[in-house]
């Protein structure tokens, strides 16, 4: 049977524990919290039927829970941290808080422990979906990508983008940065694990085009990914969902953990 644990119990964690269910679904095994929260981890977990998972607060707890997969849904600083560890125990990891690889020393840290095995890193799709498209791409000549990311104005408060553009008072979309995908997940990191996961599809942190865009008309994210390779051009587009600013961001992120761990389990893999 396929076992996975949870580092971070909060909404991505909680919906692929309380969705990936029954008789031939992988088993959770474990989930990592920090000190004090316990207890509500273990509610939640009591609540979905699911109480013999094992609540840890320290990675060696959850290591010796051995869970064939971890899941990181925590925090880049949590992926930097437990990532080698996990790698070193055998454990396969499926981090989502990428945008800490924007930081070469944590990317060249993590590469060198899935490398040094035998644990290996598996990326799932994300809030973009279709990585796997892309990274078809590589065998015949990729040349260019361009992620774009396009968030409601208010998303980008509290984040460099308040020094370029005036977003209380915006009327219409702005391209307020131009770069790689390494600057701007160091200047973005709350936003942009997503485009380091195109990123590493696709021509890397340093090849890949970034473009990143306010748009006051939005109330939920969209992203786009253009690119040029040799069979063709290729446009991957994820439209904006119809949901009110500040919901519960439901995305794609979860449901491709989900079909991340399904596919271990599965004997026709999709």
């Amino acid at each position: 049977m396929t076992t996975y644990g949870i580092i971070g119990f909060g909404c991505i964690g909680k919906r692929v524990a309380a969705r990936l269910r029954g008789p031939d679904a992988p088993r959770l095994l474990a989930v990592l919290v920090r000190v004090g929260q316990e207890a509500e981890a273990q509610a939640v977990l009591r609540a979905d039927a699911t109480d013999e998972v094992a609540v840890c607060t320290r990675v060696e707890d959850f290591i010796a829970a051995r869970p064939r997969i971890a899941v990181e849904a925590a925090s880049g600083a949590a992926l930097a941290a437990f990532g080698p560890a996990l790698l070193a125990a055998g454990i396969d990891l499926v981090p989502l808080s990428l945008a800490v690889l924007a930081d070469r020393a944590v990317e060249a840290r993590l590469r060198a422990a899935a490398l040094a095995g035998p644990g290996r890193i598996e990326l799932a799709a994300g809030a973009m979906a279709a990585l796997d498209f892309l990274a078809t791409a590589r065998e015949n000549v990729l040349t260019r990508v361009v992620f774009r990311a396009a968030y409601p104005a208010f998303r980008w408060s509290g984040t460099p983008a308040e020094a370029l553009l005036d977003l209380a008072r915006m009327t219409a979309p702005a391209v307020f940065f131009r770069g790689t995908v390494r600057e701007a997940a160091q200047a973005f990191p709350r936003h942009l694990n997503v485009c380091v996961g195109v990123a590493l599809a696709g021509l890397g942190l340093d090849g890949t085009e970034a473009e990143l865009i306010a748009d006051p008309s939005l109330r939920q994210a969209a992203f786009e990914v253009e690119a040029e390779a040799e069979a063709g051009a290729i446009l991957l587009r994820v439209a904006p969902r119809d949901a009110p600013a500040g919901a519960d961001p439901v995305d794609h992120t979860a449901f491709s953990v989900m079909q991340v761990l399904r596919r271990r389990a599965a004997r026709m893999a999709i």
